[in-house]
């Protein structure tokens, strides 16, 4: 006999599983209950005092994107309220280089919406360069290309085969060509680093593309890649972050899922799915209890291997499927993630050049542009090697000068970010040491660019590792923060297999979503959105995409430009406050 029964069980509380259920409960009308190991619900979306009282870091995902959570503001209204928001400072991005102490900007979509500012800046490299931005952030702004940019991320695999998609992205050529930015055969085949140097000149601009790439999880050595290092380069200016952290969206999901009557169970380690006639029943948690499902059980934010090997079996598994997540890589896309509290905010020699850099968002630190030296980076990252220390490209970003709740009143939050070897690659005990050690590198980096950032100047600092990343089990056994990696053949319709990327797995009833599934690598709401549009088609379940003002891809694309006007509104607000 069951000890609980819901009509949906969720396997995990990230995020992932979080914005399933609500779309399960408001438009599939089902019961849901939550099934989570830790203590608390969230997943990536992790915010805490953790380097010292008072000063929040957000210890997994940090930069938010409007686009990320376009379908849930569209179908929960109210979302935004319960604390689902955005902002961005006045530099979404930049970059400053010790040799001559100059810095490029990337001014945001909230202070620069036609990227005319971000132009005379790039303008001070490269006249050239700086047109071909603005013929970017143009084609950005186009209805052509968002349309196709919303296909992209918000349908699953199978959905995107859909003749009116393909015809939106014939539709939108003509804007790439005007654009100059052409999809050739070359463009189709190259690396990320191949086409920056080819579409840009400056190797200010490339430096900085090509390193938010890598933050993207993106080799920028990998073949294949040449027409996605374009919607990086339009990505930046519309990096932002969460008010108050991004545990604030996980927050804002929680109590709207309580106010539907959804149930959570913390500390409730899933053993195995229960499986009868071939179809997921219910679940055996570890203390033994069984919980029945009476429509479907989903796998949200468990890695393939977990869910596959360990909650169902191998025996229900066909034997190539299981020899591709066998295969299935993760090495690239390890990090090192910390968070420091601090007295005074970094102050730049770069700013004598451009004051703006001073609250960027999210700002690299390189000797000299140069993409060569991202490239090496990358080249050692694969290997599973530190790079020299004369190639280490550490970013930071400043969370507190955009939102003083970050911070005790006076002092500021930084968080790192760089690329590092898998966890797997060192020992417990050289990873405690390769910790402290790399605090040590990272400051005397910072030193070269902001002569403040001492350790005087320092409170406390939390680090974060590859191996501390194993704590969580879906991150496991390499701590790459994506699960996955996003190679070349991990992506759209292979992510995680071509048999597991729409969701549905070899039993019946059962499904599965998360960071290993498309899109991945991000805390956004694609995955969990996807899910449900394949769950609902199954099941005949509501389709809010199908309602007559919620027509896709318009609706979203028009989501998006409201959510842009509303974070300048809120900015507004925030400020009379």
């Amino acid at each position: 006999m069951a000890d609980l029964a819901f009509d949906a069980v969720i396997i995990g509380g990230g995020n992932k599983g979080l914005l399933l259920a609500m779309y399960l409960m408001k438009y599939g009308g089902m019961s849901v209950g939550i099934f989570e190991r830790r203590h608390e619900v969230g997943g990536c979306l992790a915010t805490e005092e953790s380097a010292a009282p008072g000063f929040r870091g957000n210890t997994h995902a940090h930069m938010i994107l409007a686009m990320y959570y376009l379908p849930m503001w569209r179908d929960f209204p109210e979302f935004w309220e319960y604390g689902c928001r955005l902002d961005q400072p006045l530099c979404s991005a930049g970059f400053v280089f010790q040799n001559n102490e100059t810095a490029l900007s990337i001014y945001s979509h909230k202070h620069d919406p036609l990227q005319e500012r971000t132009a005379r800046q790039i303008g001070r490299f490269s006249k050239k360069d700086a047109d071909r931005w603005l013929k970017l952030a143009s084609l950005d702004r186009s209805m052509e290309y968002q349309r196709v940019q919303v296909d992209m991320i918000f349908n699953p695999a199978e959905f995107r085969t859909d003749p009116a998609i393909l015809n939106r992205q014939i539709e939108v050529f003509p804007k790439l060509v005007e654009a100059g930015f052409a999809p050739d055969s070359l463009v189709l085949m190259a690396s990320s680093k191949h086409m920056i140097q080819e579409w840009f000149e400056s190797p200010e601009l490339q430096t900085c593309i090509l390193r938010f790439a890598a933050t993207s999880l993106n080799d920028v050595n990998e073949g294949g890649w040449g027409a996605w290092i374009m919607g990086y380069a339009a990505y930046l200016p519309a990096i932002g972050f969460t008010p108050g952290g991004t545990h604030m969206i996980a927050h804002a999901a929680h109590q709207m899922l309580v106010h539907m009557g959804c149930k959570f169970y913390t500390h409730s380690e899933v053993d195995k799915v229960i499986i009868d006639n071939g179809a997921a029943t219910g679940i055996r948690l570890t203390n033994g209890s069984r919980i029945k499902a009476n429509k479907i059980v989903v796998s949200a934010g468990l890695s393939p291997r977990q869910l596959c090997f360990d909650l169902v079996g191998r025996e229900y598994i066909d034997p190539v499927l299981a020899r591709r997540i066998e295969l299935l890589e993760q090495n690239f896309g390890c990090a090192m993630l910390y968070t420091f509290a601090i007295n005074e905010a970094p102050s730049y020699k770069a700013e004598a050049f451009n004051p703006d850099i001073h609250g960027c968002d999210w700002l690299g630190m390189a000797p000299n542009a140069s993409a060569d030296r991202v490239a090496r980076e990358c080249t050692y990252h694969r290997m599973g090697m530190w790079p020299p220390f004369e190639d280490y490209i550490p970013t930071v970003n400043c969370y507190s000068l955009g939102d003083p709740s970050y911070a005790p009143p006076g002092k500021h939050v930084v968080q790192n970010e760089q690329l590092a070897p898998r966890a797997d690659r060192h020992t417990e005990r050289e990873w405690l040491q390769i910790k402290e050690r790399y605090a040590d590198e990272l400051v005397r980096i910072w030193q070269q660019h902001a002569p403040n950032m001492t350790w005087d100047n320092v409170i406390a600092v939390d680090t974060n590792s590859p191996y501390d990343n194993l704590r969580m089990r879906n991150l496991a056994p390499d701590g790459n923060t994506a699960g996955l990696e996003r190679n070349y053949w991990q992506v759209d319709a292979n992510r995680p297999t071509p048999e597991l990327a729409n969701h549905r797995t070899p039993i019946k009833n059962l499904y599965a979503t998360g960071a290993c599934w498309h899109l991945g690598g991000n805390a956004g709401a694609s995955e969990s959105y996807n899910c449900y549009k394949i769950i609902a088609k199954d099941l005949n379940l509501a389709k809010p995409w199908e309602e007559p003002d919620k027509k896709e891809p318009d609706s979203l694309v028009d989501q998006l430009t409201r959510i842009k006007k509303r974070v300048e509104e809120y900015a507004k607000t925030m400020k009379g406050m």
